[in-house]
């Protein structure tokens, strides 16, 4: 039975993270604030996925592919993103990667629907409409394009969870290795750069308690419903219901007063948003 609830859960999770991430990458370096919540993130799920049992070898290996290239180098991507542009800009600018999922079934022999055109259209006009930015304001070319990488990342990742879940990968088990898997990375790039040295200080353990509250509810909740729901109603339907994430950050970015979105900025959400529906619901 199609259930929407898990992927409407992602969406509202994932609407209110990133508006928050911002405030944390004015303390931390994106490095080590993405080894944090990823390295947070696998602790948590360790216990309930050894519980539930591993199980699917073959699924979990293209878990822990995902985990690097999604949530190590994507997300990093992301986190600057949010740093430059903002969360308004930046989360509908990086949810194109649902229309480059698209374009690889094109690449792999499969017919371009005439929706798909006109999608690629409303991409390109979105992110133009975004990139003006306000008159004065700082420029955004650099976000946009850090947003763009991530959702290339992001664009391989999915394809290897659905791959992960579909060769018998455990939803929550496929989490945690993605989790661990990209934590063990960008420890490795925090060691080899020598970044650990910029750990913040004067970090109380109230605002800690804060900080690993969104990331709980960013890494493990909202990734355990986005799998669970791909697991159960497929990639596309579950990505046409957390796409409504964009414009849902926009909105309480507004509302929470941490952002000021322009009318041009809910524009340029809105054709994005419309261009994902319409390249994956045709």
């Amino acid at each position: 039975m199609f259930n929407p609830a898990y992927a409407l859960a992602a969406a509202v999770i994932w609407a209110f993270s990133p508006i928050y991430y911002r405030g944390f990458l004015e303390k931390f370096d994106f490095l080590g604030f993405n080894f944090l919540r990823n390295a947070l993130a696998s602790s948590v799920l360790l216990i309930p996925a050894a519980l539930l049992q591993f199980g699917g070898g073959l699924g979990l290996g293209y878990a822990a592919l995902s985990g690097p290239l999604t949530l190590a180098c994507g997300d990093s991507m992301f986190l600057l993103s949010i740093r430059e542009s903002g969360a308004s800009v930046a989360t509908p600018v990086v949810y194109v990667y649902v229309l480059m999922i698209q374009l690889v079934g094109v690449a792999l022999g499969q017919v371009v629907p005439y929706a798909n055109l006109l999608a690629a259209v409303l991409v390109v006009l979105g992110v133009f409409v975004l990139s003006k930015g306000a008159p004065g304001g700082k420029p955004r070319t650099r976000g946009i394009a850090l947003a763009i990488g991530a959702g290339v990342m992001w664009t391989i990742g999915q394809e290897l969870i659905q791959a992960s879940t579909a060769a018998g990968g455990n939803f929550v088990a496929v989490t945690f290795v993605r989790n661990g898997s990209a934590a063990l990375a960008l420890g490795a790039a925090l060691l080899l750069t020598g970044r650990f040295r910029r750990w913040p200080t004067g970090i109380s353990s109230r605002d800690y308690a804060f900080i690993g509250a969104i990331i709980v509810s960013d890494l493990v909740a909202g990734s355990l419903f986005f799998v669970y729901s791909i697991s159960t109603i497929g990639v596309a339907l579950t990505v046409i219901l957390t796409s409504l994430s964009p414009l849902l950050t926009q909105v309480a970015s507004k509302a929470l007063g941490k952002e000021s979105p322009t009318p041009l900025d809910y524009l340029g959400g809105v054709l994005i948003v419309g261009a994902i529906v319409l390249a994956v619901s045709l």
